[in-house]
């Protein structure tokens, strides 16, 4: 018996998906095998599972896992997505943190580079989140997909994907989407711990500013050293939470200062 004999056609099950690649959704133009005809004696000796399928695939998917071992279809679906998400991990990117209305307000070498970003990663973005199609082999109907949807949820809204949860994160928190991106892989992969966390900094920052101008103004005011003044106020906070940098400073005027003066 010749080996290819042993793999069966798998067929989209709706019109809508004939001459469709089933691991990006481009036009299917070649046949991937699943496992490649020269590993076909391995599995077969060794017993390891394998699903025998011919596959509708698009000349890039095919070359990509044309050196792929795997015999299961899921098996290659994920290294196909992995592959992918390493080759155009610049031009997803692109589109993932920037949006045609912000492109018009860029200079026209600098608008025309971000463009050409957008459209390949627009069109990286949909093969790389393509679900495959409803297959049926020899007569038996297969309704499960290889790629999970993928729900996101910002502060209990739900996104089925990045981007659009990205971008809602960032308009609506007024956070950069490059360190929202960033902190997003920080934190568990969790909008709202990169949220909390990005407002927790910047409280802090805009509270060590405060600290620092208002004790340097009362420190010059007083005659008395600022690191005095601001540990000396953060002395008082510690002890009574509900004080504020303005209470603080009262306190020291009359517990301290005046009394020296």
């Amino acid at each position: 018996m010749k080996e290819l004999d042993l793999y069966r056609q798998l067929l989209a099950v709706n019109a809508k998906d004939f001459n469709t690649c089933f691991y990006c959704g481009c036009i299917a133009t070649l046949q991937d095998l699943a496992p490649p005809l020269r590993f076909a004696e391995f599995y077969l000796k060794t017993r390891e599972d394998a699903d025998f399928y011919q596959v509708p695939s698009c000349k890039e998917c095919s070359q990509v896992l044309k050196n792929e071992k795997s015999g299961l279809l899921g098996q290659r679906v994920d290294f196909l997505k992995s592959r992918f998400a390493k080759k155009y991990h610049k031009a997803i990117r692109v589109y993932e943190l920037w949006d045609k209305d912000e492109v018009e307000e860029l200079d026209y070498n600098l608008g025309n580079s971000i463009k050409a970003g957008l459209s390949l990663g627009e069109e990286s973005y949909q093969r790389f989140k393509y679900r495959g199609f409803e297959f049926e082999v020899e007569g038996v109907k297969h309704d499960a997909f290889y790629v999970k949807t993928e729900v996101l949820t910002v502060f209990g809204e739900k996104f089925d994907n990045f981007r659009d949860a990205l971008d809602h994160a960032s308009r609506s928190f007024r956070i950069p989407k490059v360190k929202l991106k960033e902190m997003f892989a920080e934190h568990n992969n969790s909008f709202d711990l990169a949220i909390r966390k990005y407002q927790d900094d910047m409280s802090k920052k805009l509270y060590e500013k405060e600290l620092k101008f208002k004790c340097k103004e009362f420190a010059d005011n007083h005659k008395q050293n600022i690191k005095f003044v601001m540990r000396t106020v953060e002395f008082y906070r510690e002890i009574d939470e509900l004080l504020t940098i303005d209470g603080a400073l009262k306190k020291l005027l009359s517990e301290r200062v005046n009394v020296w003066n």
